[in-house]
């Protein structure tokens, strides 16, 4: 992620990411039905697997950065520090179940 970049500019970037898994779907898609051989579509599947994963962290890296990074900087209540901290966790327990884990 880019040093401090605005959140409209993270999300402009999480939707580039999208849009490029999009286009390795469609194109899987496209040999699926073409019958190209298997070894390939695997491995176009495993790239779209790892471009997924990939876009998860960055997801992750942008609430860090722009929900969490913010509460460090001030004086806060534990409770919120506690709130944070449990949404932290929740999205690596998703991430983590979303690659086989």
């Amino acid at each position: 992620m880019a040093d401090h970049e605005t959140p409209d500019e993270q999300r402009k970037r999480t939707v580039n990411r999208i849009h490029r898994i999009q286009g390795q779907l469609e194109a899987l898609e496209r040999d699926v039905q073409t019958d190209v051989e298997c070894e390939f579509l695997v491995t176009q599947a495993s790239a779209i697997e790892k471009a997924t994963g990939s876009l998860i962290l960055h997801m992750i890296e942008g609430y860090l950065e722009h929900h969490t990074r913010p509460l460090l900087q001030q004086d806060v209540l534990q409770q919120d520090i506690d709130a944070v901290l449990d949404d932290i966790k929740r999205l690596f327990e998703l991430a983590h179940r979303s690659n086989g884990g």
